[in-house]
């Protein structure tokens, strides 16, 4: 068995750590450059160690590569951060393998994987209803959505202006993350819809959710993915479109286990502690989505 050290940011560590291969890797210790996430120094006041993540120790990026495990594993989605993270490493005396996560990332897709296999599903049972996305962003799962599912309409919620102040008020206000105000304000309604195979089925809902959604009280659906980053876009979404699915649909829910967006998670909380449960079951991706099935 080969010992690994994860190198990290944008918090990846737990769902990279998920998909190592626990016959084969042994994962001994984090790397992170932010001093906030260590948990193996003793606190100044206390004497006592920071609570660890998941139990696994987390520490300087010098400090775990000194470790000389067999294997580091590069945690970044971007080239950037991951030939930085690479250069730490190179810098700080490593000499052994190094693999990259945004390589595999970049050419095989969980997320991808289960949409496909969900889509066939959905219409071998003969789920009835429509598709939506709440935070389509630039369309990357939008335009799979509706080539996959060409017979059925897509709607796509996004305000095409990034992050609203209502939203991120209400972020502040719980200490979920720290998104600002017009963040993700790249996203185009034009670009969005020159991705899409079967633009006549496509329908844009521009505008601040839940708003956006008043005129479509009686729709159903049989496929919903919500990437909304935040509490409240996230506790309005599952609050609109969980009653409107159809028996057997499912609700696809990302960044459920995003330790520095922790909005999402805080949403369905509140949501079971109201209305029970949910039959939540992860995928295990990088973006830790969960889906939700509607019984």
């Amino acid at each position: 068995m080969k010992t690994v050290v994860i190198l990290e940011t944008e918090h990846l560590s737990i769902p990279v750590s998920d998909l190592l291969n626990p016959k084969e890797m042994k994962l001994v210790g984090i790397g992170n450059s932010n001093s906030d996430t260590w948990n193996v120094f003793a606190n100044e006041e206390t004497g006592e160690l920071k609570e660890n993540m998941e139990g696994i120790p987390v520490m300087p990026i010098d400090l775990a590569v000194s470790l000389q495990p067999d294997v580091i594993v590069i945690a970044a989605t971007d080239a950037e951060k991951s030939h930085a993270l690479q250069y730490m490493a190179i810098r700080a005396g490593f000499l052994n393998d190094i693999l990259f996560i945004n390589d595999l990332y970049t050419q095989f897709t969980v997320k991808g994987s289960v949409i496909r296999r969900l889509t066939r599903r959905l219409g071998t049972l003969g789920v009835a209803g429509n598709v939506a996305e709440l935070g389509c962003y630039q369309g990357d799962l939008a335009w799979q959505f509706n080539i996959l599912m060409p017979d059925r309409k897509l709607y796509l919620f996004d305000t095409f202006e990034g992050f609203d102040e209502r939203d991120i008020a209400k972020e502040q206000e719980l200490n979920c993350s720290p998104a600002k105000i017009g963040q993700f304000s790249q996203a185009k309604e034009e670009r969005l819809m020159e991705r899409m195979p079967v633009p006549e089925q496509v329908i844009v809902k521009k505008g601040w959710f839940p708003e956006s959604a008043f005129d479509m009280e009686d729709e159903k659906f049989a496929l919903v993915h919500i990437d909304a980053c935040l509490y409240q876009p996230t506790y309005c979404g599952i609050q609109f479109f969980f009653p409107r699915m159809s028996q057997g649909g499912v609700i696809l829910l990302s960044g459920y286990e995003d330790t520095s967006y922790t909005g999402v998670r805080r949403a369905v909380q509140d949501l079971e502690e109201k209305y029970g449960a949910f039959l939540l079951l992860p995928l295990g991706d990088l973006k830790g989505t969960v889906m939700i099935v509607h019984p």
